[in-house]
């Protein structure tokens, strides 16, 4: 089949390489391949062996081509898969999709004796309409495949440079995994020199400047001023430079295929909408397969306003990554891995830190022109190993400036209920420094823009981490014998829950009633039934083993309770001026003035309420 082509270029482009699993990135087959009758996989060979009669197919995360993003999205019409094998196989592509019977779409009998490209094509999107479509391979004789991929005949839409932002602190296993691939991407296409640049901002300043080797890799050392004042200060870099089409963020602690950076570009280049953005999607490092996050939305006015998308889909398997072709709107795009024009960045980040800085930047400026696709996605750690006394004071004071800046009808009663509730699930939880650091927090958000504009936010990091107790470490033999809380009824967490809720998780009981015994319940968990009429709880993060112990404080409970009903009234009577003052500040705050001004050294700074 031949699709009717507007344009093409003489040389192919490539779309997407066929991606195998390796030891450097991943080693779960299921992700690339999957294999039947005997097939199976070399490390080593980095190839799929297919003895006589079995089979392969490529229908997985990153085998995958996604014809209906491409063809909404994009201006390709017509894709032919390259297969580098050796032997005599049949392969056929196949479309897999939600709502119609899986059928055939493209088939033929190839043979070589030793390793050539094969290509199965060309095919037409427009005929094809939605759906996964992938290689299937059934070995005649033995069969080795070592890669393949997808390219078009259809000239890009845009000469798409790609300026890639990585911030770093103290990460060097990461980055330096992470840089090598680049690196080998460089070096098995030198083409991608000339369409992509890479800028390492690296807030501890301590990465050898020459760690890209001849690569067009640069490292700008910065002061600590968070993930926020990192791609800030490679955006402005970019922008100056005037060489980069688009900006890709990108943290320094995942992991990925190299290919996905090309994959992305390749989309931009292609894309038929020239605000278009891409979201990389997370998958978790502890399980692989499973995707964390495609997209998210984010509901100011809600007690939980963070919605991610796909979320514990399995992409292991078929059926589910062609649920996760549907087409469902974002608000934004997390800046794990997040590509956008350099157009639509008129502004800088807001200067948060951590927390909440992505958000803003696509609700106010580009999530309703984000795409996620299959097979553009990085491994990310869970976030419940993050999620102490630090994260929860960036984020009491950082969210409610998004809400302000992204919801005019935004109103203290909305900050109120949501400062209140997860304040006292902290307090009931014995969880002191969080709720501590929650109060911290919501103090410093009601200061105002002018006191927000004067920290040093190097040196408010340094208080915030020292005040902070409640970070997973090594426990203890004893602590890691602790038994689990695990009900067999159960009704018993609901009951037992309830009247802990009444009595303050457990606080207002006298100490004489509360004699259970120690139980351990997962890091992040609030479980009123766990904790209560216990005077110790373990909080432990089971892949790791590491966790902190909690016991019971009745005084620094009741004293924290006066101060959060102390901090409501503070939001009651202050936050209608605040929320003015921030609007009015918000250019100001994410100006190139106010970042260049950050980037110098600063000292003699007032750490904000709470943190002196």
């Amino acid at each position: 089949m031949r699709a009717e082509q507007t344009e093409t270029t003489g040389t192919p482009a490539r779309l997407q390489r066929l991606l195998l699993p390796t030891v450097e990135r991943c080693t779960l087959t299921e992700l690339y391949a999957r294999l039947h009758g005997g097939a199976w996989h070399s490390l080593p060979d980095s190839a799929i062996q297919l003895p006589a009669s079995s089979a392969v197919e490529f229908d997985t995360y990153f085998g995958g081509f996604s014809v209906g993003k491409w063809r909404r999205h994009t201006n390709v019409r017509s894709v032919t898969f390259t297969l580098d094998a050796s032997g005599e196989f049949e392969v056929q592509a196949v479309l897999h999709h939600r709502d119609r019977a899986t059928r055939t779409v493209a088939a033929a009998l190839l043979r070589s004796d030793d390793v050539q490209s094969h290509d199965v094509g060309p095919i037409n999107l427009d005929e094809l309409g939605d759906g996964l479509l992938h290689l299937s391979v059934r070995a005649r004789t033995d069969t080795v495949i070592h890669g393949g991929a997808v390219s078009t005949p259809d000239a890009p839409a845009v000469d798409a440079r790609l300026g890639v932002v990585i911030t770093t602190f103290n990460r060097p296993s990461y980055l330096h995994r992470n840089i090598a691939g680049l690196v080998s991407a460089f070096e098995a296409d030198p083409s991608l020199a000339a369409r992509l640049r890479i800028v390492v901002v690296d807030n501890a300043r301590n990465v050898p400047l020459d760690i890209g080797g001849p690569a067009p890799i640069e490292v700008i050392p910065n002061r600590n001023l968070g993930g926020a004042g990192g791609f800030a200060r490679g955006l402005m870099h970019h922008r100056d430079q005037r060489w980069a089409t688009h900006v890709l963020f990108m943290d320094d602690d995942i992991s990925f295929e190299p290919d996905v950076v090309e994959r992305t570009l390749a989309v931009l280049a292609h894309a038929a909408d020239p605000d278009l953005c891409v979201a990389g999607a997370m998958l978790t490092e502890e399980h692989p397969h499973i995707q964390f996050e495609a997209g998210a939305t984010f509901l100011t006015r809600s007690i939980h306003p963070f919605r991610p998308i796909g979320s514990n889909l399995d992409l292991s398997r078929p059926r589910r990554l062609v649920e996760n072709e549907e087409e469902r709107p974002s608000g934004y795009g997390a800046w794990w891995f997040f590509a956008f024009p350099v157009h639509l960045a008129t502004v800088n980040p807001l200067p948060v830190f951590v927390r909440g800085d992505d958000v803003l930047f696509g609700l106010r400026h580009l999530g309703r022109h984000t795409m996620t696709m299959n097979g553009i996605g990085v491994w990310h750690q869970q976030f419940a190993q993050k999620n102490g006394p630090a994260a929860y004071y960036y984020e009491a004071r950082n969210l409610p400036l998004v809400c302000v800046l992204a919801d005019e009808g935004y109103s203290a009663a909305h900050l109120t209920r949501r400062f209140l509730f997860q304040t006292m699930r902290m307090l009931s939880a014995c969880k002191y420094d969080t709720a501590e650091a929650q109060i911290a927090g919501i103090r410093q958000f009601l200061q105002g823009p002018d006191a927000w504009m004067a920290l040093d936010h190097e040196q408010v990091h340094q208080a915030v981490r020292a005040h902070a107790g409640e970070r997973p470490g090594a426990l203890s033999r004893d602590e890691l014998a602790v038994p689990k809380y695990s009900p067999t009824n159960p009704l018993v967490p609901k009951i037992v829950g309830a009247a802990a809720s009444a009595l303050g998780g457990g606080h207002l009981l006298p100490k004489r009633f509360s004699r259970r015994a120690a139980r351990t319940v997962e890091l992040s968990a609030w479980s009123p039934a766990a904790t209560f009429g216990r005077e110790q709880v373990v909080y432990r993060y089971d892949p790791t083993g590491e966790g902190f112990v909690a016991d019971r404080d009745r005084d620094r409970f009741k004293r924290l309770v006066i101060e959060a009903f102390d901090a409501a009234a503070q939001i009651k009577r202050d936050f209608d001026r605040v929320a003015l003052e921030y609007r009015s500040a918000y250019h100001e705050m994410t100006s190139d003035e106010y970042w260049l001004g950050q980037f110098e050294t600063r000292t003699g700074t007032d750490y904000g309420p709470g943190l002196s």
